[in-house]
């Protein structure tokens, strides 16, 4: 049956289009928000045309393969999986529609339905080949302008860095750049053209693999080798039963190549390795961190352990890598990170959809590769039925294997679903798969079917609508409130006025967290006023410091399962302890907000010195000392620990614990020269006049006009005897300190080989 809804055609083909490119110059929003809102956007108009057309047609045609059914199944199981997570909003739509939300899955799943339906006829499918061919085509020329001339060269506020693009991250360019040089190989072997579209499409497959290699991304070039031998096998083939140009396996033999040789990678200059070379040369430096898939499995292992039917929830794979994480990462740089996804965005879903989720994402791909197969025994004979859906099923297959091995993007994972989408229509409008008929004229309880139908439809894609305009308006304002925070002078009022705009519309936790920084900033402006009434002052310290505290609960019970908002309202409460404040129950208050982040993320060594920080508030120097040491024990090498261990032994008097303290610091930042000279100050007062100029002359050869070091260098070499060198290292600070009376002083002593007097004050310019 030939299917009209031009309409709606025309709404998917132009978000189809826009995805890739898509962003809101100067930076108001952040290139993911942008895309969701974009994507909701053309979802939801789509949706509401589609059920208008529906309304006057009453019928329309679908793919009916079991693969439907497993479709239709996700975005149910996500929302069971959704709703019994805590928080359930978190799951359900996130901060702004991510990957792997229920609203997300919600839009994907629509939109592959709507396209395998509105879209089975190959002229249509072939203008959605064509959108998507120049949208990315468009995506290659922009990225490669800003790789040739540097990466402050079409940033719009918004891409910087040699590879920043409207697509997404430089793993998603990566991919897509693969994606589109496979493609083009494909259209270039088994569609006949004129000389002039043949030329861009080489120009496409060219640029889009030179950009593969430049980027190197492993995964990447480990699928588009994986592809293009698989294209190889079909185009020689195709070659002897549908009279292919032998030609036309060069590209994919070329591309396949050059994708072995930089997986493979070798050395070509000392230890330097061909990829970073090529790198080096285009100033494209980009590096990769994730969880490893054992990581992954382990986080999924554990998480089933407790909740195995339906997981944790939808998006929350970050949460469970801070509760269930192997205590080794801490030896990593990346001990304070709370990744979202795992290895890839399919083996995510093992923690957050559990065993339902998984047996759901198992069938869809069974039944996928089921269906692949069969198509490709069963091609049709016309080249264009036939390019279409070879052209589609490689593009699906490569996102979906794409899925597994990384973690896409919302746009990148959008495409698997739009070239799923195709697929089906292309395969049912060539017959290999039968059409299902809804006629919803046939009856008069089809009419009222079809009345309540289209009017749930209509309802749901309002709500989602509405529900994305929130997300999108609310980070609107909580970005301006960020911008405004960092321009000096900004009132506090002003940036207050934009959270509460986004609190407004979309009450997230993460900007009453904001809020709450925001009143107790305030606070502390209000107690440290030179302006004002004491009276007048202490009002205003009261009643930011109550809307800070209930800002704080706010974020807290919006997503109790973020340690982060437990630690914000802990840190409230930790600062009204000490004198002269002391709040009443604000140490057991902050007690327990500790350790309610504590249980959250139990292997962060920060989190034990926020409560030596609270004991040291209290007075108890013995538990801060043991919380401390907590610290250290959770991660060996980690500075600030050993930084307020120094400070709380100089404070308790035991100068050397604390110079031992700042060695092992010293050692851990050996470029710091702060540290240094610190630890010369501690051996200094010790009498270790030897080690203290050795600390201080490390820290004047990291930062020779570090005037503090070099007086005290002065100093200690006096109380050595070297008079000369102490002469000369203290009249060196002369010329910027002549009116400083500790200086000419001990200048003055070590001219008569004296020991000069100690220091009784210090003046700006001896400060580094």
């Amino acid at each position: 049956m030939q299917q009209s809804h031009k309409l709606s055609f025309y709404v998917i083909l132009a978000t189809v289009f826009l995805l890739p490119l898509f962003f809101i110059p100067g930076g108001a929003l952040a290139i993911g928000l942008a895309k969701s809102a974009i994507l909701i956007f053309g979802v939801v108009l789509g949706t509401l045309v589609f059920t208008y057309e529906l309304w006057g047609e009453g019928r329309f045609l679908m793919p009916k393969h079991a693969i439907m059914a497993a479709v239709a199944a996700l975005p149910l199981v996500y929302l069971l999986s959704a709703l019994l997570a805590t928080p359930s909003s978190f799951s359900l739509f996130g901060y702004g529609f991510e990957a792997g939300t229920f609203g997300y899955m919600l839009l994907g799943t629509v939109l592959l339905v709507l396209i395998s339906s509105v879209f089975a006829d190959t002229s249509r499918i072939l203008q959605a080949f064509s959108a998507f061919f120049i949208s990315f085509a468009i995506l290659s020329v922009f990225v490669a302008i800003k790789i040739i001339l540097g990466g402050d060269a079409l940033s719009l506020g918004n891409f910087f860095g040699n590879t920043g693009n409207p697509l997404g991250n430089w793993t998603d360019l990566s991919v897509a750049m693969g994606l589109v040089a496979l493609l083009s190989a494909l259209t270039i072997g088994m569609i006949p053209m004129k000389p002039l579209a043949r030329g861009v499409l080489y120009i496409a497959f060219f640029l889009s693999a030179a950009l593969l290699i430049i980027l190197s991304f492993s995964a990447s070039l480990a699928l588009v080798l994986a592809s293009s031998f698989a294209l190889v096998f079909y185009m020689l083939k195709a070659e002897k039963r549908y009279g292919l140009c032998a030609i036309s396996v060069v590209l994919p033999v070329f591309l396949g190549l050059i994708s072995l040789v930089f997986l493979v990678n070798p050395n070509i200059s000392g230890d330097k390795t061909l990829s970073s070379v090529v790198s080096e040369t285009f100033g494209v430096n980009n590096t990769e961190v994730r969880p490893s898939l054992s990581a992954t499995l382990s986080i999924s292992k554990a998480v089933l352990s407790q909740v195995a039917l339906l997981g944790s929830g939808p998006n929350t794979f970050g949460r469970d890598w801070l509760i269930y994480k192997d205590a080794q990462v801490n030896a990593t740089p990346f001990w304070g990170v709370a990744f979202p996804t795992g290895v890839g965005f399919l083996p995510t879903q093992i923690a957050t959809t559990g065993i339902l989720g998984s047996a759901l994402w198992l069938a869809f791909f069974v039944l996928f590769i089921t269906l692949g197969v069969k198509t490709l025994s069963r091609l049709p004979e016309s080249r264009a039925e036939r390019f279409t859906a070879v052209f589609s099923l490689l593009a699906a297959a490569f996102l979906w294997a794409a899925s597994f091995v990384y973690a896409p993007s919302g746009t990148m994972l959008v495409f698997a679903f739009v070239f799923t989408g195709l697929f089906l229509a292309s395969i049912l409008h060539a017959g290999i798969v039968p059409g299902y008929l809804l006629d919803l004229k046939r009856s008069s309880s089809a009419r009222l079917a079809r009345t309540v139908a289209i009017a749930l439809v209509v309802i749901g894609a309002l709500a989602i609508g509405w529900v994305g305009y929130g997300k999108t308006v609310a980070a609107y304002h909580f970005n301006k409130a960020v911008k405004l925070s960092n321009v000096d002078g900004t009132p506090l009022a002003k940036i207050e006025e934009s959270l509460n705009k986004a609190i407004k519309v979309s009450p997230e936790d993460i900007y009453f967290v904001a809020l709450s920084r925001l009143n107790f900033s305030r606070a502390q402006m209000a107690a440290n006023s030179a302006t004002g009434t004491p009276e007048e002052n202490k009002a205003v310290f009261d009643e930011s410091v109550k809307r800070s505290i209930e800002a704080a609960r706010l974020a807290v019970s919006q997503n109790p399962g973020g340690f982060e908002n437990w630690a914000a309202l802990g840190g409230i409460y930790s600062a009204l302890v000490p004198k002269p404040i002391m709040l009443e129950g604000a140490y057991e208050s902050a007690l327990y907000a500790y350790n309610e982040a504590a249980r959250r993320n139990p292997s962060n060594p920060e989190l034990p010195l926020l409560f030596a920080r609270l004991e040291l508030n209290k007075g108890d120097i013995d538990k801060a000392r043991s919380y401390i040491r907590n610290s250290i024990a959770l991660k060996e090498d980690y500075a600030d620990a050993y930084i307020m261990l120094a400070q709380l032994e100089e404070m308790s008097g035991n100068t050397t614990a604390a110079i031992a303290s700042a060695e092992k610091l010293a050692i851990l930042l050996p470029d710091n020269a702060g540290i240094h000279f610190e630890l010369g100050l501690l051996k200094y007062s010790s009498g270790n006049y030897d080690g203290a100029a050795s600390s201080f002359n490390k820290a004047l050869a990291l930062s020779k006009d570090y005037a503090n070091a070099k007086y005290y260098l002065g100093l200690s070499l006096a109380h050595l005897g070297r008079f000369a060198e102490a002469q000369s290292t203290l009249e060196e600070l002369l010329p910027g300190n002549s009116d400083n009376v500790d200086l000419i002083a001990a200048v003055e002593a070590v001219k008569k080989n004296k020991i000069p007097p100690e220091p009784k004050q210090t003046t700006a310019s001896q400060n580094q």
